[in-house]
């Protein structure tokens, strides 16, 4: 059976605006945060883990087991964690403001930001991504919508925190370190 956001009405008008607003709000920051700085291959990775990940649970959506409860529920808790991890990555872009890029690298005079969501969590703007792929995955009502949405775009956003944190250690050095000990990591280390 198809999940309730496929069936037409308020929940998939609902489901697909927030889809479509957060689709739309990772393009322009794509585009707009893009810096001209070398290749970055954690960014590929993350681009194509991301992609993948919500292509499939799309493609997956409605077989396997569903989730718990039947009708609304999955759609509205799917939902509510999209817009909750919108919510995160958006404060923690407006808390980096003009060092926030698309691409790993550190200006000169970047000073270490461990200000709003920073103060808390090393990543929060990929924690809110991930909460938003989560949210994705429930609101299409099937477990292996679910594992889609958050296994593939995590080892993405894995490989490119690995990426960030050592040009991070490299840049700010004892800064970083300091910073890395009092906050925590909310996906572990992989690579």
């Amino acid at each position: 059976m198809r999940p309730l956001v496929y069936h037409g009405g308020f929940a998939a008008t609902a489901f697909y605006a927030v889809v479509g607003i957060w689709a739309l709000g990772e393009l322009v920051l794509q585009v707009a945060t893009r810096s001209g700085e070398a290749r970055d291959p954690s960014y590929a990775w993350m681009i194509a883990g991301s992609a993948l990940g919500v292509g499939l649970a799309f493609r997956a959506a409605g077989s396997g087991r569903h989730l718990p409860g039947t009708g609304e529920p999955p759609v509205a808790i799917g939902i509510a964690l999209i817009l909750v991890g919108m919510a995160l990555r958006a404060w923690s872009v407006r808390t980096l403001g003009r060092y926030f890029r698309v691409t790993v690298g550190v200006e000169h005079d970047q000073p270490l930001v461990d200000t709003g969501p920073y103060r808390l969590v090393r990543h929060p703007s990929y924690t809110g991504f991930l909460i938003s792929c989560l949210g994705l995955g429930i609101a299409l009502d099937s477990w292996l919508s679910v594992a889609f949405a958050l296994v593939l775009p995590t080892i993405g956003v894995l490989r490119r925190i690995g990426h960030e944190e050592a040009t991070l250690r490299r840049e700010l050095g004892a800064r970083y370190e300091s910073y890395a000990r009092r906050t925590r990591r909310l996906v572990p280390r992989v690579w």
